[in-house]
């Protein structure tokens, strides 16, 4: 049964703006060091970065709830293969628990300069 569904379209512009503008500090708040590494095996990482980013979002408007209530790094967007899969650490584990979501479907989309993702927990 479908218990959320989110969404979210990100500018891949501002996520290169705030990564040259910010550093390591912007990409370390928002990304794990494994999310980090996937994107930056690509030759341009930012249309993976902005993709991970929706995915992101997308996943906390599935749960019903937003930043800051749960860090971005609570959610990890996973590639070991097949589809984008999902990983949930901390608060969002906990909300996930609480409201007894146990699966977490993930799309991802990006084009030119725009990068969109589609979130459904059961």
């Amino acid at each position: 049964m479908i218990k959320g569904i989110g969404t979210d379209l990100v500018d891949v512009s501002r996520i290169r703006k705030a990564s040259k503008k910010w550093k390591d500090r912007f990409l370390e708040k928002i990304f794990t060091e494994d999310e980090l590494s996937y994107c930056n095996l690509k030759n341009n990482p930012y249309p993976h970065l902005a993709g991970r980013f929706a995915a992101k979002e997308a996943v906390m408007k599935a749960l019903g709830v937003g930043f800051p209530a749960i860090s971005f790094k609570d959610i990890e967007i996973t590639n070991h293969s097949g589809p984008p899969g999902v990983i949930l650490k901390g608060r969002a584990r906990r909300i996930a628990k609480k409201k007894d979501i146990l699966k977490i479907l993930v799309s991802i989309s990006h084009i030119d300069d725009k990068a969109s993702s589609f979130a459904i927990t059961e």
